[in-house]
């Protein structure tokens, strides 16, 4: 009955909060009232920007925007760590699970960080004490953050901002721009022209009056993925040698099929027996932070059996098991990418290294049909439908032939775009600061 209920309860939340239009035609008055009430106060003359960390494994995606902001003389950069949170119900507040983010934080900024949560009383910071005029939120769902740091309540305070975490690969933009957050973001920078055409879509009429503002700037993690060759990380099992191949292997840890699938539970223990068979490769199986939920959660393993898999690769010759936040070395100091429908594909992209696609069949098209967002990455990829066709192309690769190599430079030359595109999103913040202070009353 309990779980008849909560998926009747995430029905619902996704048809109207995240699908549906309702909810942003029913906010718009509010929000209008909002955005003028803030209008009215001129901005700093040094804008205070606030940028959320909450899972520290994406804070990639918002680093290089921080980063222009430090250069930028007219922009004082906040950083502000928020805890992850545990909710039942979408309501009651279970859980704060604050070390993680403080000790990454302490780590990245010793004391310039603001801790919004205070673990000795269990309250937080009260974000007008922060006096900011813009802040960027880390991921589109109200439902990870306490009240007063969502982006409903944060629009009366300050303009919020959002830069997407990922980029849809199944035309999954309902997720990554669900109504129920969009409706409320002053700014919001899309990836690539799908995401801002869905946009503009969604919120023509606050666009069109300038309530609200979209562009399509480029995704700015591809800023710090620029320069890494002679990067080397210390994940793999071994040096390196001249006749070593090095291989990454990242499944997605979501099962859904309908979401892309996945090709852990096909070919976990392929991966194994192949690293064996070959003791001149070395490969490195880097799960999705997530991955543990996804499969003892969904009920695919059992907490011991995905225990012992881990371990399986942590005592494996030419095996390695990379559980860190950050990813770049590894991927620069590697020869091949194996995955699924990931963000990761488009990073290693820009490395020029090749990339397996695992595909992966779904209830209505396979996860490389033409119907989904990857078809722009297909040509620069190497499909394969089942483990010998990536034992197949491993070989390939291995013996120096790689006829999809130019592919790849061309897409992650588009991509990359000039590099500055962190750049472009303060420029374009600092503009809509002065024309927040032409217009404001206080002027």
């Amino acid at each position: 009955m309990r779980n008849i209920l909560m998926r009747l309860m995430s029905f619902f939340k996704t048809l109207i909060f995240e699908k549906g239009h309702l909810i942003y035609w029913l906010n718009l008055p509010f929000y209008r009232s909002d955005i003028m009430r803030l209008s009215r106060r001129k901005p700093h003359e040094k804008i205070r920007v606030g940028f959320i960390i909450q899972v520290p494994n994406n804070w990639s995606v918002l680093e290089p925007v921080y980063l222009a902001a430090q250069k930028q003389e007219g922009v004082e950069p906040v950083i502000l760590l928020m805890p992850e949170l545990e909710f039942k119900w979408y309501v009651r507040l279970e859980r704060v699970c604050w070390e993680e983010t403080y000790v990454f934080g302490r780590k990245r900024f010793g004391d310039e960080a603001v801790r919004l949560y205070r673990p000795e009383d269990g309250g937080w910071v009260d974000p007008a004490e922060l006096e900011l005029d813009y802040i960027f939120l880390p991921r589109p769902y109200e439902t990870y953050l306490p009240k007063p740091y969502r982006a409903s309540s944060l629009r009366r305070l300050a303009k919020v901002c959002y830069v997407p975490y990922s980029s849809p690969l199944l035309d999954d933009y309902k997720l990554l721009y669900n109504t129920h957050f969009i409706r409320n973001v002053s700014m919001i920078f899309c990836e690539k022209q799908y995401s801002y055409e869905y946009v503009q879509k969604m919120l023509a009429p606050t666009l069109r009056s300038g309530e609200q503002k979209a562009f399509c700037t480029g995704f700015p993690k591809f800023d710090l993925n620029r320069e890494g060759a002679g990067l080397e990380s210390q994940i793999w099992p071994r040096k390196r040698t001249e006749s070593t191949q090095r291989v990454i292997w990242t499944p997605r840890w979501n099962m859904d099929p309908g979401l892309g699938g996945s090709s852990f539970m096909r070919y976990k223990d392929s991966m194994l027996q192949w690293a064996a068979s070959h003791p001149d490769r070395d490969l490195v199986f880097r799960p999705h932070p997530l991955a543990r939920e996804g499969i003892v959660g969904g009920g695919y393993m059992t907490e011991e059996d995905w225990e012992s898999c881990l371990e399986a690769f942590r005592q494996g010759v030419n095996t390695s098991l990379d559980l860190t936040q950050t990813y770049y070395d590894l991927m620069w100091s590697s020869d091949v990418l194996i995955s699924d429908v990931s963000s990761m594909v488009m990073d290693y992209l820009l490395t020029g290294h090749p990339v397996i696609y695992c595909r992966t069949p779904g209830p209505g098209a396979p996860s490389d049909a033409p119907c989904f967002a990857i078809r722009d990455l297909l040509p620069g990829l190497y499909v394969a439908g089942d483990f010998g066709e990536v034992e197949s192309i491993l070989e390939q690769l291995h013996r120096g032939e790689d006829p999809k190599r130019q592919n790849r430079i061309d897409l992650a030359a588009r991509m990359r775009r000039d590099g500055r595109i962190s750049e472009k999103i303060i420029s374009l913040l600092m503009e809509d600061a002065e024309e927040w202070r032409r217009k404001g009353k206080g002027t």
